[in-house]
């Protein structure tokens, strides 16, 4: 599964660039090559299938997102102006204040992973540090 998911990624970093109108706005498309599913790219906001009350940072920066329409699934990937143990804080208090239960929270070889569900739709955190005292957070939504 995970495999999947990292092709999807990859495809959602070739696909999210080529959907930029060069100033920022938020674009999509929805072709996937050999895919059944409609995926929806865009950047620059989150997309309505995560929960109104999912938390973000102060000054984060949402940079490409990926729906698969018939599921569900999401794919956003923020960028926030603090160390990764600040990010990872923020979010394990976050989600708890925003009513999701935080189901795991452990550190992995390459940083940090939060496993989250409201109403049990799942969903996890990659927080990484690519830059230093600049996280990245890779949210994905609504697991299989």
């Amino acid at each position: 599964m995970k495999h999947k998911i990292f092709a999807a990624a990859a495809v959602l970093v070739v696909l999210g660039g080529a959907c930029s109108d060069g100033e920022g706005a938020a674009s999509s498309t929805t072709a996937v090559a050999g895919s059944s599913d409609e995926v929806v790219f865009a950047s620059g906001s989150l997309p309505e299938t995560l929960p109104d009350t999912f938390p973000l940072p102060v000054g984060s920066s949402v940079g490409s997102t990926m729906v698969v329409s018939a599921t569900g699934f999401t794919e956003v990937i923020v960028r926030i102006s603090a160390e990764q143990g600040i990010t990872t804080q923020f979010f394990e208090q976050g989600l708890r204040q925003a009513g999701f239960e935080v189901d795991n929270s452990a550190a992995v070889a390459e940083g940090w992973t939060i496993e989250f569900n409201l109403d049990g739709t799942k969903g996890d955190i990659d927080i990484t540090e690519p830059v230093e005292g600049i996280s990245q957070a890779v949210v994905r939504y609504n697991l299989p």
